[in-house]
């Protein structure tokens, strides 16, 4: 296997971890086991304690992609012309 192979496969697994922690996040909040200040928080002490500028930048993507699943997880927007009739 080549190196680039190899890096590939490990970019791909720390989108897949992004993509499933902030879905993760966002299902804790829709059910009211956390608040969005608390995911701050987390998130704000997962970059303190993230191990060079390489791991504090997954972790600001995280924080960037995680509102965005939020709202896809709560569904379609209502649509402001059904009314039910």
């Amino acid at each position: 296997m080549s190196v680039e192979h190899k890096i590939a496969e490990l970019e791909a697994r720390i989108e897949a971890i992004n993509a499933t922690f902030a879905n993760v996040l966002s299902a804790l909040v829709l059910h009211g086991v956390l608040t969005k200040p608390t995911v701050e928080q987390i998130l704000a002490e997962a970059r303190r304690v993230a191990a060079g500028p390489a791991a504090a930048s997954q972790v600001d993507a995280l924080k960037e992609s995680y509102p965005a699943a939020i709202r896809e997880a709560m569904g379609p927007a209502p649509d402001d012309d059904d009314h039910d009739h």
